[in-house]
Parts: structure tokens; C-alpha cells; sequence
């Protein structure tokens, strides 16, 4: 497989778009209770999120759903979700403000799991404003970019999360030929996670197959 997709590529990692339960109640949770005035609320969120990154490998020791929810509810996130959701256009510096603020929050794990945490947190709240970010879809990522990703010269943002999201918006805007349409920040996660499964797969001797396999979450 080489740094390249395909209509069909892109199309097979799509098919299966029903989204698994636990996933659904998280989209369904931070949709209803977007604001962080109730910490069981907050806590019930980031421990089905928590779960979330368990199932992709991502492990958060020493994490506290309900210290943190505590700590979210006073650290001013309704007034950085309000500037979001009131902006009248994507301002791509305030939403990578807003990120590594959350990042900031979540300061009691490791600076790469805050940063995955802040992105899927973001993402769950704002769907089509934030894409998920780990190690596995930003080296898809970076590949497909093939180095013409660029970097968003933004002076209060995260480096390497300014870096992927270039890079996505980029990729995104890559495929909208290919597939008709711009893809949404969750669809393609699906696409880059199948991409980044397949090469792993080819670089043991696994058949393309499994590149399908895992990508729900």
C-alpha cells in the first residue's frame, strides 16, 4: 500500500458506519449536557471516555474522573465552549487555544495522553470541530501528508496537535473529490485508522483485511 487512497479504500473503511452503543451514549451525553455545572455529570463523561481511550490502547494511570470533573467545572471550559459555539466562522486559533487549555486540565497524566484526551473530549462535545487525535491517526496522518502538511504558526496551541490538525483539514480536503463531499473529523479517523491498521498489518504479513477490523471506536 502505498502513500496514496482510493475512492474504494476510502469507501470500504466507511461502510460500517453504525456507531457501537457506548460510543452513542457518550455523542448523546456531551450533546445534552454540554455545560459543567454538575461534577457527577462531568465525572460520568470522562469515565466513558476514559473507557473510550482503553479501547484504543491508551491507558490513563493515576486519572481521577472525579477530580478532574471538580476541577473542569472551575477552570472557565462553559466560557471556552461558549466562544466555539457562538463563533460565526471556524477560528482555528481559538479552537487549538481551547485545546491546549483542556490539555491543561487534564495535567495529571502524561503530556501525549492529555493531549489524545483533550482532542476526544473536544471531539465528543464539538463533532464536527475537532479531530481525535493518538499516535495511530497521526501517523497516518503525517505519511498520507507526505511532508506538505505545514504548521500552524500559532503562538498559545499544542505543537504537534497544531501539526495533525493541519494536516487532517488537509487530507480531508484531499479526499472531498474521491468521496463527493468533505469528510466529518469522525469519518476520517475511520479512513486514517484503517490506513495506519493496514500498513501495520502489511509490515507483519497480515492479509489487508484487518485493516477494517478495530475501527469503530
Amino acid at each position: 500500500m502505498t502513500n496514496t487512497l482510493t475512492r474504494e479504500f476510502i469507501t470500504e473503511a466507511l461502510a460500517d458506519s453504525v456507531l457501537e452503543p457506548r460510543i452513542r451514549a457518550l455523542y448523546e451525553l456531551c450533546f445534552m449536557h454540554r455545560h459543567h455545572f454538575h461534577d457527577q455529570l462531568v465525572a460520568d463523561k470522562l469515565r466513558m471516555l476514559v473507557r473510550v481511550c482503553a479501547d484504543r490502547g491508551i491507558t490513563m494511570a493515576g486519572f481521577s474522573p472525579e477530580s478532574v470533573a471538580h476541577r473542569l467545572g472551575r477552570a472557565g471550559v462553559d466560557r471556552w465552549f461558549g466562544g466555539l459555539a457562538t463563533a460565526e466562522q471556524l477560528d482555528v486559533a481559538l479552537l487549538l487555544e481551547v485545546h491546549k487549555r483542556m490539555m491543561e486540565v487534564f495535567d495529571d497524566v502524561g503530556v501525549a495522553e492529555a493531549r489524545s484526551l483533550a482532542s476526544k473530549y473536544l471531539h465528543f462535545h464539538f463533532p464536527e470541530l475537532y479531530y481525535v487525535h493518538d499516535s495511530r491517526v497521526e501517523a497516518a496522518a503525517l505519511a498520507l501528508g507526505q511532508g506538505e502538511c505545514g504548521f500552524l504558526a500559532l503562538a498559545d496551541h499544542d505543537s504537534a496537535y497544531g501539526r495533525f490538525y493541519a494536516c487532517a483539514r488537509k487530507l480531508a480536503e484531499r479526499m472531498r473529490p474521491l468521496v463527493g463531499r468533505r469528510l466529518s473529523p469522525r469519518e476520517l479517523d475511520r479512513v486514517l485508522r484503517a490506513w495506519q491498521i493496514g500498513q501495520e498489518a502489511m509490515a507483519t504479513g497480515l492479509p489487508r483485511q484487518v485493516a477494517f477490523a478495530g475501527t469503530h471506536a
